[in-house]
């Protein structure tokens, strides 16, 4: 993985390739920061601020893409710390790290991992209501996405990767 520092500039730049049709702003990154989303953990500062690393981005990237594919913020408020925790693995894994979640019940499981069935899927099956949406997404996907982009090549925005 690559071990490079960023600025908040530059991180946004990063993500601006991943989520062209977003607009991002520094603010943004001063909020993430604030509320648990994504602390920078470079050694490094740039214009008194601790700078980014890539690992601390893949939390960011992951709530703006869940909340692309019409998650409510409500039912992903876990999903910055299950990203944090586990941001090394999900880099070094790749394709099949896989968030799901239904309503409020939100589940990391990776290769390898034993399995965790049943949390949000017994809670789907459970709510006779059916008004909540079951969602699965890859973050190793996205994880290898950052690390293209970080690494200076082109990609195919998720979006597009998606419809095709």
């Amino acid at each position: 993985m690559i071990r490079v520092e960023y600025s908040a500039s530059e991180i946004r730049t990063i993500l601006q390739q991943i989520f062209p049709n977003r607009r991002l702003v520094l603010s943004q990154f001063t909020f993430f920061n604030q509320c648990g989303v994504a602390k920078p953990t470079g050694e490094t500062f740039r214009r008194g601020r601790r700078c980014y690393r890539l690992v601390d981005l893949l939390s960011i990237a992951t709530v703006l893409a869940l909340k692309e594919e019409g998650i409510p913020l409500k039912n992903i408020d876990t999903v910055p710390s299950l990203i944090q925790t586990r941001a090394e693995e999900i880099f070094s894994l790749g394709q099949d790290c896989r968030l799901s979640g239904y309503g409020s019940c939100v589940i990391l499981q990776l290769p390898g991992d034993a399995p965790a069935l049943g949390v949000p899927v017994d809670a789907f099956l459970a709510d006779e209501t059916g008004s909540l949406l079951f969602w699965s997404y890859d973050v190793g996907v996205l994880a290898k996405q950052l690390e293209l982009v970080a690494s200076g090549a082109t990609i195919t925005p998720i979006r597009e990767a998606v419809a095709a």
